[in-house]
């Protein structure tokens, strides 16, 4: 009798979720001007969105040439640093001189290897692909915490962006990678992990310099919530990031370390 009773529950409680679908389907609808307009709607429309990047990115990948710019240049140069060679002016590529701190060095190490000494390019692409979809959930949990913007502005700002998927896939440039230690140190800081946000931005240093213009915005923040003496320990976690080595200058602009095993200088 108790088996034929859950027997006869079961449907009950199977369809119970998929009332609950239905129902939070038919508000979504009814509500549908508002999912576009208010920002408390942005996880949904976000989530919406990177599943649809799922595709359009591998999309891109699959039926955009490839542009071969600056990554046999990046290949050469990291090649160099695991030959063992430190001298900036030394590392060379098709596009000159080594330009990049050192952080970018260790990560394109990295990719060097992942992607067979930078010769597979549809590993390379792949790879960035999935670090450009981590990079928009990065910026859509900061355009959710602030709940400033409306949600139909998202879709121009990743479907809609020829340029954004030809930075990250049809490129294979390195802002991508600094871009999203950025990203990822701006949810550190909104989340009040302010000592591993001041980490993960200065690895963003580390990888292209560019991302030295958000520092004085950090600097004001920094004084704003800890002031001067309580903002000191968190510029040195970024100050240590980028002295990893001594090194002089010399008049040819190259860097040489003082001590006997050299590293590159970030």
């Amino acid at each position: 009798m108790a088996a034929g009773l859950r027997k006869r529950g079961q449907p009950a409680s199977v369809g119970q979720p998929a009332g609950i679908w239905k129902q939070w389907l038919q508000r979504a609808w009814q509500e549908r001007y508002l999912l576009l307009r208010e920002p408390r709607y942005t996880l949904l429309v976000a989530s919406c969105l990177c599943i649809a990047e799922v595709g359009i990115t591998f999309w891109v990948i699959h039926r955009v040439a490839y542009t071969e710019i600056d990554w046999k240049a990046y290949m050469a140069q990291v090649e160099g640093f695991i030959n063992g060679t430190y001298d900036y002016t030394q590392l060379q590529g098709d596009t000159g001189p080594l330009v990049y701190p050192a952080g970018f060095l260790y990560i394109f190490t990295g990719l060097f290897y992942a992607t067979d000494r930078g010769t597979d390019i549809p590993m390379a692409q792949n790879i960035f692909a999935v670090l450009y979809l981590v990079t928009l959930v990065l910026v859509f949990l900061i355009y959710h915490q602030t709940s400033k913007v409306p949600p139909f502005v998202f879709f121009f700002m990743c479907c809609a962006s020829y340029r954004v998927h030809s930075i990250f896939v049809l490129r294979l440039f390195n802002d991508p990678v600094a871009m999203a230690l950025l990203f990822l140190s701006i949810n550190l800081f909104l989340a009040q992990c302010w000592s591993w946000g001041c980490c993960c931005f200065s690895l963003a240093v580390s990888v292209k310099m560019n991302v030295l213009l958000f520092a004085p915005g950090l600097l004001f923040l920094l004084l704003t919530q800890f002031g001067f003496r309580g903002a000191l320990p968190k510029l040195a976690i970024c100050a240590a990031l980028q002295n990893r080595g001594k090194y002089s200058g010399t008049a040819e602009g190259s860097f040489q370390k003082e001590s006997s095993t050299p590293s590159p200088h970030t």
